[in-house]
């Protein structure tokens, strides 16, 4: 029995290898062509298919948008990129009207900002003369009323007439 099995085996084998292969038919190699490139083309249109659905979302939202907050009344969407252009050469146009008034403005800062530092050195230094003007002002007052007493103390005869001179000229060098 296992000697049978072995040259039955052995029979098909030989009967396999021993065939040739058949040549293929040259409209089967067109289908098999065709099959792949109907495939590859599938994929194609389903990533165009999924690039137009994306262009569609982000251009009907541009859409409605332009018409609920700019426009504010509806329009031809074909015409879309041609009031994208429109809005943008205005915008464009308003900056730069918007620029120039900007730069001299600027300018005008500038000079005021150097007046204001030199506005304020002088009333700095006003101020300074201010102030020893009425420090000597008031020393003045004081000299004067130091002679007062002085006199005074000459009059009551609290102190001599030479003593009353010589302070008297010690006062006076202060008063120069």
């Amino acid at each position: 029995m296992k000697n049978l099995l072995i040259l039955v085996l052995l029979l098909a084998s030989v009967q396999s290898f021993g065939q040739k292969k058949k040549k293929q038919d040259e409209k089967d190699v067109q289908i098999e062509t065709l099959t792949a490139s109907n495939a590859v083309l599938t994929g194609k249109l389903d990533s165009v298919t999924k690039d137009h659905q994306l262009y569609y979302t982000n251009y009907t939202t541009m859409y409605t948008a332009l018409k609920d907050k700019v426009l504010k009344t509806d329009f031809d969407p074909a015409h879309l990129p041609v009031i994208i252009d429109s809005i943008r050469s205005n915008r464009d146009s308003l900056n730069s009207v918007l620029a120039a008034p900007i730069a001299s403005l600027k300018d005008s800062l500038n000079m005021m900002s150097t007046q204001n530092s030199a506005l304020k050195t002088r009333v700095d230094s006003m101020s300074t003369a201010l102030n020893d003007y009425v420090v000597k002002s008031t020393d003045k007052k004081l000299l004067m009323a130091e002679l007062k007493d002085l006199k005074s103390m000459l009059d009551s005869k609290m102190i001599t007439p030479a003593e009353y001179d010589t302070k008297k000229k010690l006062v006076m060098e202060r008063w120069q």
